[in-house]
């Protein structure tokens, strides 16, 4: 097995270790600047989680006296919560450094720092949800989103979005291979190529948009505070590039006055592959006498690889390394204003990709060239956020730096003739983001709940593509340098309005512009042409949103609602120089394609039970999709983008949960039945198959189990299961295998106490070989019979500790 690089690690470790282990004894309570006047409990305690950044879980508080007491000032989170419950016949305890549970007790208890211990996950309906841009606790949000807390992340084995995928209702990640993915949700697919669309599903993580077009960065979930996702079109609150929803990142700040860390390892071995390991940890520092902090993270990750290549004689070839770290930093500037920033970044190196052919050896194939792949993020921003009087603002500016990287072996079909042998086609990318944005919200207690924003974002696009013959020594055969421009602008906002006591409605709507400039210069050297296209175009537009929800009490909601989401027109410009685009209308490619639209339409229920311990959530919903964008291959291999025509899709999803003392259980279910239901008559696809990766239906299910040991000891199991439905690869007529119809999981046992913990966990039990929602290379794909199975049964052994 490789040996991880622990030097990477040790120094920053041993200064870390040593500024813990001294200033442990100095390190006070962090204070948090509390503004939450006498209000309903209920309300109390969202606004002091909101302005703590903790969660809270508040299942007790129905058995509280129902006002709870003014906090004002800079507090302790212990000082806070025992003014605000002082009389209210309630306490609390603390399940671990970020999340507190409300309990009948007539004593709070104090807090415990530095906790390793997985309690079970608070109640589905006692989160905070950020994802709609004003804090919110989930079980009064007239909107689908799930919500897991880094405990739960942790303990159901959750490292990124695919595995995020497969313990979410509704969501769907392509298996392309770490930093080719793209993320899917409720049913809404453009296919599984990565062109020059939009991204269907916005990524944030905290207040920074990730990506517009680019694939998921595939950042590694570590020291994670949770993770939501918000299902259906957000186009009114996030623009373009949200048709889907929205995955927001939510990471654990900086605790001003608390010195704390840990430190996790784990080893793994994977049946016919090899091993694997993560090296990764956190760590606190506090300064300036408890007004900020900074928080430092890092990881190494290698996955060993399972595929071989026979014709090169390779065995395990897809092995890939990811590194990566965040730096975090909050100063409280006063009682009102604190400004953070941060920095993150990472790069994901891939030997190899990890597709096998169909009739040869189970995870085999046979290529001339090796195809490696590399994604390098980066991100830095600055963030203030403080109290109006009368609203409360938020102001976030981003610089993101994204590279990405691919080879594929282009020997058996290359786009242009080259000499007969290998030849190796390099996919170039680069873009440079600049995000500004800007919120004002009404405050928790405001009769009206309201927000408004204004966003701008300038980015670029550096395209870089070249074949390149390797017969005898590397010869350019064809070259495309590609720039893209691109300006955003959008003022949005939403109010939701109380019609009755019970009633309520939200209108929201978000007026966009965006400009785009393209220039693009294609070479062939050895047939001396060479061709080049400079253009470009505006799209402008507003999309709405309406929500009424009625609810009777905390324990039963209804609503229904419609949505609009929306991508931009774009420019194809690669193909060899004889290429011919047509205009708008014409046979595919078209030179200009369209914007596409998605209207949702969804009525939905969440009730609780039993003291908030059983919590169900369910909602029907239909999506009407115009001009879907869909990344295509020419007959040559190289990439374009159509119209491929109109869709929708119906469907039922259900996620729910119980909890009862050391036991939580979850499900969730999605059926549906998406259609092509109008196939544009240019482009050869199949109304029959569907929308591209999209099955009919995916089940999940989830468990938690602890034992308590003396000395402060726990034995602690877990289990998850996924089901994924039959699918079809593709819209096109030719390359639509059919893929899915498998199911996976995991398993895992703890020992535990407050210091350490340690965990043992079988990945994919089943040893199950299912084809995932994936293709491999490009330039074969029409003429081979590419699988892309799971990753075979691994086994890991795991250890963290806390400082």
């Amino acid at each position: 097995m490789p040996c991880l690089p622990w030097r990477r690690f040790a120094a920053i470790l041993a200064v870390a270790t040593g500024l813990l282990l001294c200033g442990r004894a100095m390190a006070a309570e962090p204070l948090h600047a509390f503004n939450i006047p006498r209000q309903p409990l209920g309300a109390a305690l969202v606004a002091l989680a909101t302005q703590a950044e903790v969660t809270i879980s508040t299942g007790a508080a129905a058995q509280c006296a129902p006002q709870g007491q003014p906090v004002l000032g800079r507090l302790t989170l212990d000082a806070a919560l025992t003014r605000m419950l002082a009389g209210t016949g309630c306490g609390y305890r603390m399940i671990d450094i970020r999340a507190v549970e409300i309990v009948r007790s007539p004593a709070p208890k104090p807090p415990q720092r530095d906790v390793v211990r997985a309690a079970p996950p608070p109640s589905l309906d006692t989160l905070i949800v950020v994802a709609t841009r004003r804090p919110t606790r989930s079980d009064s949000l007239a909107y689908a989103v799930s919500a897991l807390d880094g405990r739960s992340l942790s303990a159901l084995g959750v490292h990124d979005a695919g595995d995020l995928a497969l313990t979410t209702p509704s969501m769907t990640v392509t298996n392309l291979g770490a930093g080719r993915d793209k993320i899917l949700i409720r049913g809404l697919s453009d296919g599984p190529l990565t062109g020059r669309t939009q991204s269907m599903v916005g990524l944030y993580l905290d207040d920074v948009r990730l990506t517009y077009n680019a694939p998921d960065p595939d950042l590694r979930l570590v020291d994670m505070a949770q993770v939501e996702v918000l299902r259906g079109p957000q186009g009114a609150l996030y623009g373009a590039g949200s048709l889907g929803g929205i995955l927001q990142l939510v990471t654990i700040q900086p605790q001003p006055g608390e010195f704390s860390g840990w430190i996790s390892t784990t080893r793994a071995l994977t049946r016919g592959g090899d091993g694997s390991g993560v090296l990764e940890g956190a760590v606190n520092l506090p300064f300036m006498g408890g007004r900020g902090a900074v928080r430092l993270v890092g990881y190494h990750d290698l996955q060993g690889g399972y595929i071989n290549d026979a014709a090169l004689g390779l065995t395990h070839v897809n092995r890939t390394v990811r590194d990566g770290g965040r730096l975090t930093a909050t100063l409280q500037l006063s009682d009102r204003w604190t400004v953070s920033g941060g920095l993150v970044a990472q790069a994901i190196n891939s030997d190899d990709t990890q597709y096998a052919l169909a009739g040869q050896p189970p995870y085999t194939r046979r290529n001339q060239v090796r195809e490696p792949h590399d994604n390098d993020f980066a991100e830095a921003h600055i963030s203030l956020r403080g109290d109006l009087d009368g609203a409360e603002a938020h102001w976030t500016t981003a610089l993101v730096r994204h590279r990405l990287a691919s080879r594929y072996d282009a020997s058996s079909m290359p786009p242009v003739p080259v000499p007969a042998g290998p030849a190796a086609f390099d996919d170039d990318d680069a873009i440079v983001s600049l995000i500004t944005e800007a919120t004002l919200t009404s405050k928790p207690t405001a009769p009206i709940q309201w927000l408004a924003g204004i966003f701008y974002s300038r980015s670029r696009q550096d395209v870089g593509l070249t074949l390149t013959s390797l017969a005898s020594g590397p010869v350019e055969a064809f070259t495309e340098t590609r720039q893209d421009h691109l300006d955003e602008g959008a003022l949005f906002g939403e109010a939701v309005l109380p019609l009755t006591g019970d009633l309520s409605v939200t209108l929201g709507g978000r007026g966009f512009t965006s400009d785009t400039d393209v220039r693009s210069a294609i070479s062939e050297p050895l047939a001396r042409t060479a061709s080049s296209f400079a253009g470009g175009m505006s799209h402008s537009g507003f999309a709405p949103k309406i929500v009424l929800a009625y609810s009777r009490s905390r324990s039963l909601l209804f609503y229904a609602q419609a949505a609009e989401g929306y991508r931009s027109a774009g420019v194809n410009t690669t193909g060899a120089t004889g290429q011919v685009f047509s205009p708008e209308g014409g046979p595919e490619p078209n030179r200009f394609y369209q914007g596409d639209e998605l209207w949702s339409f969804e009525a939905g229920v969440r009730a609780s039970a039993l003291d908030g311990r059983l919590v169900l959530r369910s909602a029907v919903f239909q999506a009407v999709w115009k001009n879907i964008q869909s990344d295509q291959l020419l007959a040559s291999g190289l990439p374009f983008t159509a119209n491929i025509g109109d869709g929708r899709n119906t469907g039922f999803e259900f996620e729910g949960g119980y909890s009862a003392g050391e036991l939580l259980v979850r499900g969730n279910l999605l059926i549906n039945g998406p259609e092509l239901n109008r196939a544009n008559p240019a482009f050869p696809a199949r109304a029959d198959l569907g929308l591209a990766g999209v099955p009919s239906a995916q089940a999940g299910a989830s468990a938690h189990y602890a034992w308590r040991l003396p000395q402060g000891r726990s034995v602690e199991v877990d289990g998850r299961y996924a089901y994924v439905g039959a699918s079809h690869l593709t819209f096109d007529a030719v390359t639509s295998p059919r893929m899915g119809g498998y199911s996976t999981g995991r398993i895992a046992a703890a020992l535990a106490d407050d210091r350490w913990r340690l965990t043992l966990a079988v990945d994919n039990p089943a040893d199950a070989r299912g084809d995932t929602f994936a293709y491999g290379n490009p330039f074969t794909l029409r003429t081979t019979r590419q699988v892309t199975p799971l990753r075979p049964r691994t086994i890991s052994l795991s250890l963290r500790m806390a400082y």
